[in-house]
């Protein structure tokens, strides 16, 4: 019997863990055929307005919330991971959007569900 509660208990932490990080989709654009080693998310720079150093336009990415539970949080992760595995240096960031629907319950009710979109533009500096 104790076996199965702690069973009940992993898959209700797998769950939950799901929940929390939800599911973000990513679309990326790749603007050349180069290929690049992967790096490090960690070693992405991110930026909210252009840089000053000479860069290229390597692609672009545009990442959605599927949930109402997907943060800004989120979506920049999804997006500094895209960005290090096509061998990006850095991500420069547009404003976040939401997209708002409505949603009809079976029971009359509407009800609105956001869900936020981020774009980025991947770059590599110029050497």
């Amino acid at each position: 019997m104790t076996t199965r509660i702690g069973h009940k208990k992993a898959t209700v932490g797998f769950a939950l863990a799901f929940l929390a990080t939800g599911c973000v989709t990513a679309e990326v654009l790749q603007m050349d055929q180069v290929v690049r080693p992967e790096r490090s998310p960690n070693s992405i720079v991110v930026f909210r307005e252009e840089p000053q150093r000479p860069y290229t336009v390597i692609a672009t990415i545009d990442t959605r919330g599927e949930t109402v539970f997907d943060g800004s949080d989120d979506l920049r992760r999804r997006l500094i991971i895209e960005a290090a595995q096509i061998g990006g240096d850095a991500v420069i960031l547009s404003p976040e959007s939401t997209e708002s629907n409505l949603i009809l319950l079976p029971t009359g009710f509407l009800i609105s569900s956001d869900r936020k979109e981020l774009s980025g533009k991947v770059i590599v500096f110029s050497r």
